[in-house]
């Protein structure tokens, strides 16, 4: 093969691995295919060659040449494309009705396959295969075709997936231009198993210590650690610090740490993220399937049987597909031999094949499946071996289990069927047996292990906890620690409440004192006497009876007041007021009732027994505004009023406010979604330890925050509903599904490009790349300064954007930043020029980021909020920001106790009527 030719091979290879497409064109040792991928090829070839056969009995059908594609032949086989330094191979092209420069048809491309699934890397090889017959015949075939191991025609259209096909060409056509002058560094994955290059590949990264050795490890994860200066496992084990758990956070989903892995393979240790509960059983089965995924097809089921200490094993054999159900009746029947015992197995496939079968054949598995218990579950995230991956292999092997016969991996056991079927010689079926057998003894080993590493976790110095490691120390030193320990603990009390004993046996007993005094308990209450009123106003008896219709009321001897504190606001300041309210009850004669007095309305609404609204107005003030604490606010209120209050009556009456002004929220809303354009934006907010989302709504006079557990972005699609305007927003890709018309923020543009020029200072072709997104968009936005928004104005640089991206966009790119900002700029080319179109619409979200800005202050100073404290401030803070958007005063508007932020007119002097008038 020569080294200037891109062929169907080498372009597969660069879609699985760069480095095996590097090797393939520049090594000098090619490599042997291993058995598994010669396994595959000789089903393709058997495939091909019955396809064929059956063609050539209801068709004209010829060897491919050049020719050959004139003499109208309904089928070309054994097809090999050559176009400049591109070389594709297919097994058949076919004719269809089309222009061409053949005449009046043209071809498809045809891929017979050696599975029964259509994988990624046939689809990608059946692109290529038409990409480059277009350059032959002028014309891209609409279609191509795969047919699988089972005769299913698997139809692929061919212009929408040519851009995947484009990206892995472009840089394998540099390569051929411009060899590169050092390797392609390793990159371990999924595709190792059947490379021929696997063998040297992980001896050098093995040499190496390359991060790729672990499991999981993804190219952007190697990138993102590359760019912090960690290159080996060793380098990458010194990342990992060890975390308290916050007791009031919520339980997240567990993730696995490279980190910690990396560690558990330096110093050999197994470390606990969290212990696993595994309750053992008398009588227990171990579960484990052999088969061909690709078919869906379960040839071998083995189950190791362990009652009273003995092992016995089964195994349920099947020859051919035809067979699979009565096997797996036998090993229902089997399992159902023993019911109450857990059927253990690892990973996923046990389950899903349970699944398949129960629905392929009728078979009921529902109590089967309700006793599986995998294993891996026990495992991922929670305990980490020193080992690189968490395969049953890998953990088998560091416990001591071995697999003595020739089938060393899946992969093999599949060319080891294959060999069965091929011979029915019985070696290959008793060595899968055997290999089957090894699995689930393996598989006992191992659940024995974890079962052991949850009772000697604590005393076992090969085990450790990763967020609490042990300390080591002697019985002396254990008894100085445990009584500095207390001295510290101790520190935490009040010392008069509370004396230090370093006499041993009170230390137990004033730990429980001390456990009983730190407990948590609600807020402080406090208890007040009714303050002396320095007014008193009396307050007339209701005239007629509320229920009787115009029956008078009569003055009776029963008396009912009401004291409240309140703050009078006046030009200067404000001063605290105390004011009784007091009246008769009137008496209804007919329906022998009493009612209160005509009290003032601001009492009734308002007011508790004892504050009244301008005080409480002005807490909240503190609160919003200021941003000050709850126990900053009690403490200035005793301070500047002499007056307790505790920190739950704050928050009550933040809810109350909440309550009140939610019908503000709905007038805010209905306002916004009447605007134009609509700002948007998103920022986590931290809830009793667990990440929910605030989303802020505007259009620049009003404002509305909503709150939502993830970052999913339902809220919005809510939120808008059938809006028309336009949305302006970041880059999150959650509000590109949006229906209505958007504007992407043009600030997170230039600040990512920004960053991202000063991180590649040497990357001249990115750098030549900004300079042109800069030279576009500068004059729009001259204009903008001079004009402002209108469309007149801006329409004119249209022509510009379209040079732009025939220029500078539509273009082959090879740097990776460029390759971003490209994709970027492609997807959002209907959203990122709006503001060309439209009269006032905005070229940045710099309202919602200055709409949330406060919050962001106030998250950095709260740390974490109630649920149900959050909702009433995000309330409070809508109406705060509108306030603020409409140079209006927030504690003005409180103290007027309107809803309509728009209708509220502030007067030069604060009003007091409610103080004033009595």
């Amino acid at each position: 093969m020569s080294n200037s030719i891109i062929t169907s091979e080498i372009l597969v290879a660069y879609s699985q691995c760069p480095r095996k497409a590097f090797l393939l064109l520049f090594a000098e040792d090619k490599g042997l295919s291993n058995e598994y991928m010669q396994v595959l090829e000789q089903k393709k070839n058997n495939n091909r060659t019955k396809y064929i056969d059956f063609l050539r009995k209801s068709f004209q059908i010829e060897a491919y040449s050049q020719n050959a594609l004139y003499r109208k032949n309904d089928y070309l086989f054994e097809v090999n494309l050559v176009n400049n330094s591109l070389l594709a191979s297919c097994d058949l092209l076919k004719k269809v009705e089309g222009k061409s420069n053949f005449g009046k048809y043209s071809y498809e491309a045809i891929i017979i396959s050696g599975s029964y699934k259509v994988t990624n890397e046939q689809k990608l090889e059946l692109l290529f295969a038409s990409y480059v017959l277009k350059q032959i015949q002028n014309e891209l075939p609409a279609t191509g075709s795969i047919i699988s191991l089972d005769g299913k025609v698997h139809n692929l259209e061919t212009a929408k997936s040519n851009k995947k096909l484009k990206s892995f060409l472009k840089p394998l056509k540099e390569w051929i231009k411009h060899p590169p002058s050092e390797e392609t560094p390793v990159l371990l994955n999924k595709h190792c198993a059947y490379c021929q290059f696997q063998a040297s590949c992980r001896d050098k990264a093995n040499k190496s210590n390359d991060l790729s050795l672990l499991d999981r490890m993804t190219a952007k994860s190697i990138q993102k650690y590359h760019k912090k200066g960690i290159f080996t496992i060793t380098q990458l084990s010194y990342l990992f610090k060890p975390r308290r758990r916050n007791k009031k956070a919520k339980k997240t989903p567990i993730k696995h740490s490279f980190e910690l892995q990396a560690l558990a393979l330096r110093t050999g240790k197994i470390y606990l993220q969290e212990l696993p509960n595994l309750v053992r059983q008398p009588k227990e089965l171990f579960l484990d399937i052999e088969g061909i995924p690709d078919q869906g097809f379960n040839y071998l089921i083995g189950l190791l049987v362990c009652e009273e200490g003995n092992t016995v094993y089964y195994s349920f054999w099947a020859n051919t597909i035809n067979d699979e159900e009565e096997i797996w009746l036998q090993v229902v029947n089997k399992v159902n031999e023993y019911p109450e015992a857990p059927i253990y197995h690892y990973g996923s496939y046990e389950s899903k094949a349970l699944n398949q079968v129960s629905k392929k054949y009728q078979i009921n598995c529902e109590l089967f499946q309700k006793r599986l218990i995998n294993i891996n579950t026990f495992i991922y995230g929670k305990i980490y071996f020193p080992t690189v991956s968490n395969r049953l292999k890998d953990i088998g092997k560091f416990l001591g289990a071995s697999w003595d016969n020739d089938i060393s991996s899946g992969i093999q056991s599949l060319v080891f069927r294959y060999y069965w079927e091929e011979s029915q010689d019985l070696k290959y079926q008793e060595s899968l047996v055997a290999y089957n057998e090894e699995d689930c003894r393996a598989l006992k080993l191992l659940t024995d292990k974890i079962s052991e590493i949850i009772k000697t976790a604590d005393d076992n110095a090969d085990i450790d906890f990763a967020n609490s490691p042990k300390q080591v120390s002697t019985e002396l030193g254990t008894k100085i620690h445990n009584q500095f320990d207390t001295i510290l603990k101790f520190a935490h009390t009040d010392y008069n409440r509370k004396k230090i004993s370093l006499n041993q046996n009170n230390l137990e007993q004033q730990e429980q004192s001390t456990k009983k005094l730190n407990k948590r308990g609600g807020h402080l209450g406090h208890s007040r006497k009714v303050p002396k009123a320095r007014k008193i106003v009396d307050v007339p008896i209701k005239l007629k009876c509320p229920r009787c219709v115009n029956e008078p009321l009569q003055e009776s001897a029963k008396m009912i007041e009401r004291t409240m504190i309140d703050l009078v606001f006046t030009k200067n300041g404000c001063k605290k007021t105390i004011i009784k309210y007091i009246g008769a009850k009137g008496y209804c004669q007919k329906c022998y009732r009493y009612y209160a007095p005509d009290f003032p309305e601001f009492i009734t609404n308002f007011s508790t027994q004892l504050f009244g609204h301008r005080f409480q107005s002005w807490v909240i003030y503190q609160r919003l505004a200021l941003r000050l604490p709850y126990s900053v606010i009690a403490q200035t209120i005793e301070d500047l009023f002499s007056e307790s209050i505790s920190q739950g009556s704050i928050d009550y009456w933040l809810k109350k406010f909440a309550k009140y002004y939610s019908e503000t929220e709905k007038l805010l809303t209905e306002k916004i979604l009447t605007s134009p354009f609509i700002h948007a934006d998103e920022t986590p907010i931290n809830i009793r330890g667990s990440n929910h989302y605030v989303w802020v709504f505007t259009d620049a006079k009003h404002v509305v925050f909503k709150m939502t557990e993830t970052r999913e972005a339902n809220i919005v699609y809510d939120f808008l509903g059938d809006y028309s305007g336009v949305l302006v927003s970041d880059f999150y890709p959650g509000y590109d599904g949006v229906k209505c018309r958007q504007q992407k923020c043009w600030v997170h543009l230039i600040r990512d490009l920004n960053d991202d020029l000063w991180k590649n200072p040497f990357d001249t072709d990115f750098e030549a790349f900004v300079l042109e997104v800069k030279n576009l968009i500068l004059p729009i936005l001259e204009t903008v300064e001079k004009y402002g928004l209108k469309h007149r104005h801006l329409r004119k640089f249209k022509k510009n954007v379209d040079i732009f991206y025939n220029n500078t966009i539509n273009r082959t790119y090879y740097s990776e930043p460029i390759l971003k900002y490209q994709k970027r700029f492609e997807r959002y080319k209907g959203s990122l020029f709006t503001f060309l179109e439209q009269d006032f619409i905005p070229w940045n979200n710099n309202m919602a980021e200055r709409a949330i800005r406060h919050l962001a202050v106030q998250r950095k100073i709260s740390g974490s909020f109630s649920k149900s404290g959050a909702s009433a401030y995000l309330t409070l803070l809508g109406v705060m920001q509108t306030c603020k958007f409409q140079n209006k005063s927030l504690l003005k508007f409180l103290l007027s106790q309107q809803k309509d932020i728009d209708q509220f007119k502030e007067s030069r002097r604060t009003k007091n009527s409610a103080v004033a008038k009595s």
